[in-house]
């Protein structure tokens, strides 16, 4: 693979406003600065890995194969139409000469690099999957915030599903057949719940495999489930978990991830063909070079406007921001809904800015809370009420189905959850070449994530 030499692009006559990453945060702030600002008033560039925003809170419904990965996928270039979208990876940011590095060009052809001048910069790079220094995790589990790994665990569970019908061996049917989830938040529940649908709507077209075949083992370091959550939320996902034949190991952190096994802190076991981590994200590697204030998990300090203290025309969102919640006085937790409301500040303040008029501090609460849990089922909370089973399930799809950007993306998710009330789930194992966990060596490190699941 060449690289050519770096070339700059020059400055333009108008103010620059750079977006550095294609998530929630980002694609919002491309969106809001097209109704923010006047026509010609600013150039508006995005840096993304992708051309394609994904809608991750629908990533879990992939697995048992409610609807299909393309269904989340949109154009960036339709989603926000006036930004001009510059498909690369970020390589380094010099705040102080208001500087930034890109390489773009093909996966596996010839890249250029290329150096962007910015009057304004938004930091929404997102983050990577977090790994808590345990051992084998990034290199032995299906990191379920990298959208090839959604993919490709999907097609992995259709196989092992065949390998285990192919044998006599309840020994062996039991192995190739046991998942553990790593991590009790509101992803690794939703992913535990898919999982489990999926092995068990699989059970009638199997002929040869029984329940008592698979398991599906959700392990957690903390007493509780969801623990970002009301406490009734956690206690129902707890008991429709269990009553699912969930094994829910509560309490017992992770020391070690093997090629087939989990061990835990108390010295426990367990083997398994797939593992599936969902401990969140940690801040882009990036983001934690920059020569700014960092809180302790390594998010940049920002104040209530979202600017970056020392630099007032850099602006930090998502992931990798520790923005101040006037409500409880911590930092706003890494939701996509919290993304999406800090990005819509931070554009309305650029635009402030651009034109000397007062800055907005960011005033949000979080609208609710929702999770589902497989079968047709979900608990929420909505307005300090909580919500559970069917109704719950519904309203959480109607909200993302009108959060999805475009009607035709909502009418094809549409299309196929109707399919799925009435039709056999598609059990088909797709033959192309994918990212598998001992492929994620090879990956680079500072592939960017969106957040959790759900817009929570």
């Amino acid at each position: 693979m060449s690289t050519r030499a770096a070339s700059p692009i020059t400055r333009a006559t108008r103010p620059r406003i750079v977006i550095l990453g294609g998530g929630f945060a980002g694609v919002t702030v491309a969106q809001a600065l097209e109704h923010h600002l006047r026509t010609g008033e600013a150039d508006v560039v995005l840096v993304s890995r992708d051309n394609a925003f994904v809608y991750y809170p629908l990533l879990p419904e992939i697995v048992p194969g409610q609807i299909r990965i393309e269904d989340i996928l949109s154009p960036i270039r339709l989603v926000a139409p006036h930004a001009r979208l510059l498909m690369g990876s970020v390589q380094a940011i010099d705040l102080d000469a208001q500087l930034v590095h890109v390489r773009y060009g093909l996966d596996h052809g010839p890249t250029d690099e290329l150096t962007l001048p910015y009057d304004h910069l938004v930091l929404a790079l997102g983050g990577i999957p977090a790994t808590f220094n345990i051992p084998g995790i990034n290199e032995y589990t299906y990191q379920i915030q990298r959208l090839g790994h959604a993919f490709a665990l999907r097609n992995h569970l259709i196989d092992l599903l065949e390998q285990a019908e192919a044998t006599d061996d309840r020994e062996l049917r039991r192995a190739l057949l046991t998942v553990v989830v790593i991590g009790g938040g509101a992803t690794g529940v939703e992913l535990a719940a898919a999982v489990e649908e999926l092995l068990s709507r699989a059970l009638h077209y199997y002929r040869g495999l029984q329940q008592s075949d698979y398991r599906v083992v959700l392990v957690h370091a903390l007493e509780r489930l969801l623990p970002e959550a009301p406490t009734a939320l956690g206690d129902y996902a707890e008991r429709m978990l269990h009553r699912r034949g969930i094994d829910l190991l509560l309490n017992r952190p992770v020391v070690q991830v093997e090629p087939d096994a989990v061990i835990l802190k108390d010295g426990t076991r367990i083997a398994a063909h797939t593992v599936i981590s969902a401990i969140g994200v940690q801040p882009h590697p990036l983001a934690r070079a920059l020569p700014v204030e960092h809180d302790r998990q390594g998010r940049i300090v920002v104040e209530p406007t979202l600017r970056i203290p020392a630099y007032p025309n850099v602006w930090a969102i998502g992931d990798l921001a520790a923005v101040p919640d006037p409500n409880t006085g911590n930092a706003y937790p890494p939701t996509a809904q919290h993304a999406i409301a800090e990005a819509e500040t931070a554009a309305h303040n650029i635009a402030a800015t651009l034109r000397g008029r007062p800055l907005h501090v960011i005033q949000y609460r979080t609208r609710g809370q929702m999770v589902t849990l497989g079968h047709r089922t979900a608990v929420a909370a909505i307005a300090g009420r909580v919500i559970t089973g069917h109704l719950a399930w519904w309203i959480w799809r109607t909200y993302h189905l009108l959060r999805l950007p475009r009607w035709e993306r909502r009418l094809r998710v549409l299309f196929d959850w109707t399919l799925d009330l009435f039709f056999p789930p598609e059990l088909v194992r797709l033959p192309v070449s994918q990212l598998t966990p001992r492929a994620n060596a090879a990956a680079p490190v500072a592939e960017p994530v969106s957040a959790p699941a759900n817009p929570r």
